[in-house]
């Protein structure tokens, strides 16, 4: 929507590229390359402004961004061919530009037709009473942001329906390169809020020491924000224990200066103010009382402080920035911007930063106050800490065995007795099979006897034989008797599944090669191999003392299950990665081997990764997995072999077992005396699920 505007005589030009819409494409494109040749804010306007008042010839171009919530405009880009004019970059009221002002807050389009009886501005910062031709074009940028181009030139005429269409479409793709330039200079910021915010929790991580996590902290977020002074005041909390340096400790550093419960950095042009600084003034009494951010752009203007404040006058600040560093216990601390060189209109783009840091402060002020406590805590009953810390473990670790043992055992009992009750039946059924098959295959031979004897039987028995239909029972009666070998076989397979996991059948350990292991159970599956890749990474391995026969079972279950995976993109080339290595581990310092069996599959989800060693926990349908293989692998790595089972997966991006077990068996549980102990995530013992 513009502004309306009288009826005006046409102005004619001279260039020829108004009347021509091939030129004036063409040139449209040359302005809009150039503009989009950056992804800097300040270089794509400053581009836009320059190339602009070189085409129309205008004595001034500016872009300026109005902000209707604080009433301003900010005039970040010029170009003036007038010499005498002096630049206008900074901030200025809205105000000054008096009737039009309403219509630049609405994003109107305003022209300046050159007649003395239209100019209604006044006197404007902005705009001359030596220039009669001015235009204001407005573009939009990332989130409602509002801006203006302003072109004036020296003209006795007006602006021309295609000079301001013209200009209307290098608006509309500016206000495309503006929107790209904040969307990456939004993600800079972003990444730059990060970067402090990771440091910080990086310094955090490394130290408790709280002064050096806040002179750092307020070093960098100084040279972040371009601030002269950077301020943080530890508010004394009851209770809590005193974390800042002694008075007689406060000897100033640079950048970093210090004072009982006060840490400042500032800009070397001014000098430090924290002897000076009133931990009890107004906005510090402001802040403690309602625990909410203080923004102020002009100090001289804020009720509370005023232009004869003595305090803000000796460290001559005029904008200020304060937020709390607090969290939704306990206000912990009070953090200061300070701009003394100028007055500053604090950008979102700063609060969010300032906030950011604050919020990450006041966890690490937290931490320190708890390892303050905790090391209070130890050196006043160190030797009573200590034996609760002894006792307590010991009773977890009681009270985990106790209720693992009474689980475990329960539970084979039940798989026992399932697996005896169900075997006796279904060895009835299976071992029937042939007989009633024989039998079938007798009645048969007969029914044939007979039909060859009597090819020419009695109607009635004609109509018998139609009404049974007994070559549909002789065919069915096959397939009913292989349906029922398959499915006495499937139960007889799930009890076998079912005794291993309650007790694996008896077998000596003794000095195996790995990679025999691993070959061997690839050549079982050479069959379900065909359309897999499988790449091998084997390292230098000696001899390793284990139960071959149950170790086989476990590159045999997890192979089996990457496979499984991979058959679920048909459209996708599979590949199994084998790779095989010596290490040292670092609590027991002996020789381990480790063994990994990756995929390229589709990844387990994270909600389901700590139930994958569950016993009977399978995402199969009903009928094609009993969730005992990941199981009986625990159990025969971690319980039996002293070793260690980790499961590494990201959706869509694989599933990678690691089996870690030592060269040397010791204290190790043979089959025959191992109980079934399948260790859930919350017992003492859980599976690693990374």
């Amino acid at each position: 929507m513009s502004v309306s505007l009288p009826s005006l005589p046409v102005r004619e030009l001279s260039d020829n590229w108004l009347h021509s819409p091939q030129e004036q494409s063409a040139l449209l494109r040359r302005i809009v390359d150039r503009i989009r040749g950056s992804l800097e804010l300040k270089v794509v306007l400053q581009t836009a402004v320059d190339e602009i008042a070189a085409l129309l010839n205008l004595q001034r171009c500016y872009f300026f961004w109005c902000f209707e919530d604080t009433q301003r405009v900010q005039v970040v880009c010029e170009q003036l061919l007038d010499d005498g004019r002096s630049p206008l970059l900074g901030y200025y009221a809205l105000a000054d530009f008096g009737l039009w002002a309403e219509a630049i807050a609405r994003g109107q389009l305003v022209g300046q037709p050159g007649t003395p009886e239209s100019r209604s501005w006044g006197a404007s910062p902005l705009l001359g009473e030596s220039l009669a031709d001015y235009l204001l074009v407005p573009v939009r940028g990332q989130d409602s942001s509002l801006g203006y181009l302003v072109c004036l030139r020296e003209s006795s005429g007006c602006w021309l329906p295609g000079e301001v269409a013209f200009l209307q479409a290098i608006a509309q793709q500016l206000e495309i390169a503006i929107q790209h330039a904040q969307l990456y200079e939004q993600v800079h910021k972003q990444a730059q809020r990060e970067r402090i915010v990771n440091q910080i929790t990086s310094q955090t991580r490394q130290s408790f020491d709280l002064e050096t996590i806040l002179t750092q902290a307020i070093g960098q977020l100084r040279q972040a924000l371009a601030v002269d002074r950077c301020i943080v005041h530890l508010v004394e909390l009851e209770g809590e224990p005193d974390l800042s340096v002694n008075d007689d400790d406060s000897t100033a550093q640079d950048p970093a200066f210090r004072r009982k419960h006060l840490y400042e950095s500032c800009h070397p042009d001014f000098p430090a103010s924290v002897e000076d600084f009133d931990t009890h003034g107004p906005i510090t009494q402001w802040v403690v009382q309602h625990r909410r951010r203080v923004v102020i752009a002009n100090v001289d203007q804020d009720e509370r402080i005023g232009p004869d404040n003595e305090e803000y006058c000796k460290a001559q600040i005029r904008s200020s920035l304060v937020v709390p560093v607090q969290t939704r216990e306990a206000l912990y601390a009070i953090l200061y911007l300070n701009q003394c060189s100028r007055v500053r209109f604090w950008s979102m783009n700063d609060q969010k930063l300032a906030q950011a840091v604050a919020d990450q402060l006041a966890v690490s002020i937290q931490q320190a106050y708890l390892y303050a406590q905790i090391r209070q805590q130890a050196a006043e009953s160190a030797a009573q800490a200590a034996h609760l810390k002894a006792t307590l473990q010991e009773l977890r670790a009681t009270q985990a065995q106790l209720i693992q043992s009474e689980k475990m055992s329960g539970l084979g009992r039940m798989v026992a007795g399932l697996a005896h009750e169900v075997n006796n039946p279904i060895t009835f059924i299976y071992g029937n099979v042939p007989y009633i098959d024989a039998y079938l295959q007798d009645l048969v031979q007969l029914v044939k006897g007979y039909r060859e004897a009597c090819p020419n039987p009695p109607l009635a028995l004609r109509a018998l034989e139609e009404e049974v239909d007994v070559d549909f029972l002789v065919r069915d009666s096959q397939q009913i008797l292989t349906s029922i070998r398959i499915g006495a076989e499937r139960i007889r397979q799930i009890i076998l599944s079912l005794r291993n996991f309650s007790r694996l059948d008896e077998s000596h350990r003794k000095l195996v090669n790995v990679h025999e292991g691993l070959e061997s159970t690839l050549c079982i599956l050479r069959d379900r191999l065909e359309r897999v890749e499988v790449v091998r990474q084997y390292g230098e391995l000696p001899r390793v003392e284990c139960y071959p026969k149950q170790l086989n079972q476990v590159f045999m279950n997890l192979l089996m299950n990457a496979i499984e995976a991979l058959e679920t993109q048909p459209g996708r080339s599979g590949q199994i990665d084998l790779r095989t290595e010596l290490v040292m581990s670092p609590e027991s310092h002996r020789a381990l081997i480790r063994i990994a069996i990756a995929d390229n599959g589709p990844g387990i989800p994270p909600d389901i990764q700590p139930k994958i060693f569950d016993p009977f926990f399978t995402t199969k349908e009903i009928g094609q997995g009993t969730g005992l293989g990941l199981a009986i692998c625990y159990q025969t790595v971690v319980t039996q072999h002293r070793g260690s089972l980790t499961i590494q997966s990201l959706p869509g991006q694989g599933t990678e077992a690691i089996i870690e077990l030592p060269v040397r068996l010791v204290q190790a549980i043979a089959p025959r005396q191992m109980e079934a102990q399948i260790c859930c995530p919350d017992a003492a013992v859980s599976a690693q699920i990374s």
